[in-house]
């Protein structure tokens, strides 16, 4: 029983390595098709400016979202706070 388990064990090895190379082989895949298509000289530049957009509306959110948090936890206090 044992036997077979390894056997088991090295066949699923052996196919999620295959399957893993597969999928690497189709990201790069793509990834060349992407940039055949797109050989204009501002699309780097595009890619670029969409990627500092995302990343700059990203950063903005946190502090709304800080405040909003830290909103919830802080007890409201009516009246004189003495």
């Amino acid at each position: 029983m044992e036997g077979m388990d390894a056997e088991l064990y090295a066949l699923e090895y052996m196919i999620r390595d295959r399957l893993s190379n597969d999928r690497e082989r189709a990201r790069v895949a793509a990834l060349l098709a992407d940039a055949k298509r797109s050989q204009s000289p501002n699309a780097v530049t595009t890619r670029f400016t969409n990627l500092g957009r995302r990343l700059v509306n990203g950063v903005r959110r946190v502090p709304g979202e800080l405040f909003h948090a830290l909103l919830g936890r802080v007890p409201h206090v009516k009246g004189d706070a003495r």
